[in-house]
């Protein structure tokens, strides 16, 4: 009995002592501590979202501010596009920028655009405008700005252009092996390829496919270094010349009536350009080439020579290439010069040429021009007529309605059979530098941009 009482009272012993009130108190301390530093936390956690909340915000509504200005931007080149004549710039009118939408409602609030026209754009439409706008969302206060400068297509960018690949009487006409172009072309027609001719620069056609002579590669196979565009949109000529008209008649201009008015182009002995007129035949008299580059004709005009400055020969009738036309300081020898040479007609533009008897035509022919016939082609007097004349060596540009034919050729061989071979090259000066008051296509180049200081002046001078 008693060793089992130990036991008991040895089992007593080991049980646990009451906790000491020290031990409480840190445990509540602790305990304290960590809801302190989850508050902390979570409050730290709430001040970030909101923050993240408010740049959130701020970074949606400077987006939004910023698309609008790109809205206003492509809104006023569509208003641009649209006009019937270029702006003109300061230095012509004694002007300024132009206001073209003034606190312009679109979308969540509204922009304002002023164009600046480069100060030579009288008279010359394909000149370089500024545009500048600025943009505030609604009820922010948040603007954003933009200037875009543009440039208006000339026709004289192509080296080639044509809307109806065919002649006058309807018949096909072919880029065949002998051809290569080293400049933009464009159809709005279908194209049509017998052999390898050869393309530098980029070939769009209205056509949504190539028409091929003997049915395709191997037998025709055209190089297009930079591609070829099918499908592509429909570019309209000018209906007429009554722009370049207006300009010849202005004070600094020259306006003839005849059939013909033939003008000579030479440099006199103190090495100016000028211009050697004979109206109907008679006597010839001497002028400066005129100071706004443009000379028109009502009637028919003729034309050789050699020219130095820069002048467009606007014509409502047939403009006929006598003799060469060159320049008096050679592009191809030399990249400073300056003089530019513009032939446009309400109808043909064609080489004069005998193919028999004693004024028979067998030399080589060079113009240097950018040449557009409206109505319809640039061709070859009795082209199909006589021996193969030689060769017609183009330095400029082609722009007609309808292909005209130069020649003929053995589908056989690909020989000249009779009329001139062609020997086209693109003069690229043409790309931004067009003949004066030379016709637009009517499509605006965006050529460079860049957001501005929302503060800015955008109705103070660019140029």
């Amino acid at each position: 009995m008693r060793s089992r009482s130990l036991a008991i009272s040895s089992r007593a012993r080991r049980l646990p002592a009451a906790r000491r009130p020290d031990e409480a108190g840190n445990a509540l301390v602790v305990t304290l501590l960590i809801t302190l530093a989850l508050s902390g936390l979570i409050l730290g956690t709430l001040l970030s979202v909101q923050t993240e909340t408010r740049l959130t915000s701020n970074q949606s509504m400077q987006e939004k501010a910023f698309y609008l200005a790109e809205r206003g931007a492509e809104e006023t080149l569509a208003h641009l596009a649209q006009l019937g004549a270029p702006l003109v710039g300061a230095g012509a009118t004694g002007g300024g920028p132009v206001a073209i939408f003034s606190a312009q409602a679109a979308g969540e609030g509204s922009y304002t655009a002023w164009a600046d026209p480069m100060d030579s754009n009288s008279g010359q439409p394909t000149r370089f405008i500024a545009v500048t706008v600025r943009a505030t969302l609604g009820g922010t206060g948040v603007s954003r700005a933009l200037r875009v400068r543009l440039g208006q297509q000339n026709f004289s960018r192509y080296a080639y252009f044509t809307d109806l690949e065919k002649t006058p009487g309807g018949s096909t006409i072919w880029f065949t092996t002998n051809d290569e172009f080293f400049g933009p072309v464009h159809t709005n027609d279908q194209i049509h390829i017998h052999g390898s001719p050869v393309f530098h620069e980029e070939v769009a056609s209205g056509g949504s496919s190539v028409d091929y002579y003997n049915g395709g590669p191997p037998a025709d196979n055209p190089v297009f270094e930079k591609g070829l565009t099918l499908n592509a949109g429909t570019i309209a000529l000018p209906i007429s010349t009554d722009m370049l008209k207006a300009k010849a008649q202005e004070s600094d201009g020259l306006y003839f009536t005849g059939n013909p008015v033939s003008v000579e182009m030479f440099v006199d002995g103190g090495g100016d350009g000028k211009l050697r007129v004979r109206i109907n035949g008679g006597a010839a008299t001497d002028y400066d080439v005129p100071v706004n580059g443009v000379c028109y004709v009502s009637g028919k005009a003729e034309i050789k020579g050699s020219l130095k400055g820069q002048m467009t020969l606007g014509c409502d009738g047939d403009i006929e290439i006598m003799d060469n036309c060159t320049y008096d300081t050679d592009p191809r020898t030399d990249p400073t010069s300056t003089d530019m040479l513009g032939l446009v007609s309400e109808k043909n533009v064609y080489m004069d040429g005998n193919p028999y008897g004693a004024n028979v035509d067998t030399a080589d022919e060079t113009v240097m021009a950018s040449i557009m016939a409206l109505d319809t082609s640039f061709t070859v007097e009795n082209y199909s007529s006589g021996s193969p004349r030689g060769g017609l060596v183009v330095y400029g540009g082609i722009i007609q309605a309808k292909r005209g034919p130069v020649g003929t050729f053995s589908a056989a061989t690909g020989q000249i059979l009779t009329g001139y071979s062609k020997d086209y090259t693109y003069d690229p000066r043409l790309m931004d530098n067009p003949p004066p008051a030379f016709p637009t296509t009517g499509e605006i180049d965006k050529i460079a941009w860049e957001e501005i200081d929302p503060a800015t002046d955008i109705t103070a001078n660019y140029w």
